[in-house]
């Protein structure tokens, strides 16, 4: 085993020193853990690792890494980044956008996914999608069964104080609506 400081290599990365100090790179350099770990020195110098005539991409034009995919053609309206110049080989679209939140999705995808507005946006349509999935179920007569698909059962199971939180604080909520609702009906 080799030693590092006086320590063998297993109690150096084994045992964490609060306000200890990090190895050099002399001494990082002499710990050799290759034949216990996979993948062990990867991020060394690409001159020294094995393997790194194989490492390069190959040239584009000349070969390709993969075989071309037959591309999936889409049965609706998908999304794309504006990063890229075309849909990927394979995509999920069992979820078309449709509604004010497919609106707001298409304004969303009108920005670069490195924005801010892009993905507050798609977060404001999945709040949209929400609502409007609950009126689809009236629509057809359907009761949403909330609780079980907020898992209530599950955070009552494992997350009780949360639950009684949450609870506390809908009930403060439901008491200020009706003692406002009582004061503009006098």
């Amino acid at each position: 085993m080799e030693q590092v400081l006086g320590k063998s290599s297993d109690d150096v990365l084994q045992t964490p020193r609060m306000g200890g100090r990090s190895l050099t790179t002399t001494e990082r350099r002499t710990i050799d853990l290759s034949s216990k770990i996979a993948g062990w020195g990867s991020d060394l110098d690409p001159a020294t690792r094995p393997g790194v005539p194989m490492d390069k991409a190959p040239d584009v034009g000349i070969e390709t890494l993969y075989p071309d995919f037959e591309q999936q053609v889409p049965r609706h309206r998908v999304h794309k980044s504006t990063e890229h110049a075309k849909l990927t080989p394979v995509f999920g679209n069992v979820c078309p956008p449709r509604g004010l939140s497919g609106k707001i999705r298409d304004f969303a995808y009108s920005f670069s996914e490195g924005r801010l507005s892009h993905w507050i946006l798609l977060m404001a349509a999945d709040r949209v999608d929400v609502v409007e999935e609950i009126l689809v179920d009236l629509a057809h007569l359907r009761v949403p069964n909330i609780p079980k698909e907020m898992g209530l059962k599950s955070e009552l199971k494992y997350n009780r104080k949360g639950v009684a939180k949450k609870a506390a604080i809908v009930g403060i909520g439901v008491l200020a609506f009706m003692a406002l609702s009582r004061r503009r009906t006098e």
